[in-house]
């Protein structure tokens, strides 16, 4: 009996003996396996890239369901003297191509001061400020001026479209902005950079000029 035992214990360690070196190896080997669905994804350049720049014009061209009656019924144009006042515009991004996408767009904005400005709250100059409009109501706006300053003081504000203000561009093809109240715009270029899929005309400078 002994001695069956002792030969079921050398054969089981034998077995394990050579065993042991086969599940290594496999082990090892769907360790290193590659697996296709983690390899890196590259990007695909796009077909066709567009930059457009939009110029604002005298009269200006206005969507007005973007600002609210109290802009609308304060409104002016460009170089305006006055205060109290708000600088609307609206730009309109006509798609010469179809299938395009506007993925960064640079408001640029020269603006100067009617009146002298002492604080960011202060009711004048000091508080006036720019925003991108839609239906209403401001999707990114900030601060024109940085007191104390005399008037007269010329300053160039450029925003660079935040995600949502780039999403109803997207949308519903032009963007808004107004300028408040105390100041007056010189002038402002709206910058966009994109993708279209499909030829067609050529995206070049443009002026905006919508029919609303």
């Amino acid at each position: 009996m002994q001695s069956q035992l002792k030969r079921y214990v050398t054969y089981s360690m034998l077995a394990l003996t050579l065993l042991l070196p086969a599940m290594a190896a496999t082990a090892q080997q769907n360790r290193v396996r590659p697996i296709n669905d983690q390899l890196p994804i590259k990007e695909t350049p796009c077909p066709h890239p567009i930059t457009v720049t939009l110029t604002a014009t005298d009269p200006a061209n206005v969507v007005a369901s973007d600002f609210s009656p109290a802009q609308l019924a304060a409104q002016v144009g460009l170089n305006y003297t006055g205060i109290n006042k708000h600088y609307l515009y609206s730009f309109v991004w006509k798609r010469e191509r179809r299938c395009c996408q506007i993925t960064k767009a640079v408001l640029t904005v020269v603006i100067k001061a009617n009146q002298a400005g002492s604080t960011l709250t202060s009711p004048d100059a000091g508080n006036d400020g720019i925003a991108i409009m839609h239906a209403g109501s401001g999707v990114q706006s900030e601060a024109v001026y940085t007191p104390p300053f005399q008037a007269g003081q010329v300053v160039t504000k450029q925003l660079t479209l935040n995600a949502a203000a780039l999403g109803y561009l997207n949308n519903f093809g032009y963007s808004s902005f107004a300028v408040q109240d105390d100041s007056s715009v010189q002038s402002a270029t709206l910058q966009l950079w994109g993708c279209c899929l499909t030829l067609g005309s050529p995206a070049a400078e443009q002026t905006s000029n919508p029919q609303q």
